[in-house]
């Protein structure tokens, strides 16, 4: 897998640079979403789904994980409820409105 900035990643309304920034928790800038010519609500949609894409990452590996347990029998590692929670949360990080 090719190495990529560790999140959580947060979007941001505004810097010098873009209408819409998306930042690490110590502000590290991961995209800038500028946005020209568009409604600056598109800008801050895509900066949040940019945003959420280490928590998809990760919710999408669980749930393969989850899969591939199911047809191969039983894993104790799978807790497809929690694996679940992780995906929903990651999903309305992208969505927020």
């Amino acid at each position: 897998m090719s190495a990529y900035t560790p999140g959580p990643w947060k979007a941001i309304e505004w810097t010098c640079h873009a209408p819409t920034t998306v930042v690490t928790d110590i502000g590290l800038v991961v995209a800038e979403c500028t946005g020209h010519g568009r409604d600056a609500s598109e800008s801050l949609g895509d900066a949040r789904l940019i945003a959420a894409a280490p928590e998809l990452l990760e919710a999408l590996e669980k749930m393969m994980q989850l899969y591939d347990s199911a047809l191969t029998g039983p894993d104790p590692q799978s807790r497809p409820q929690e694996f679940a929670q992780i995906a929903r949360a990651a999903i309305r990080k992208a969505v927020a409105a």
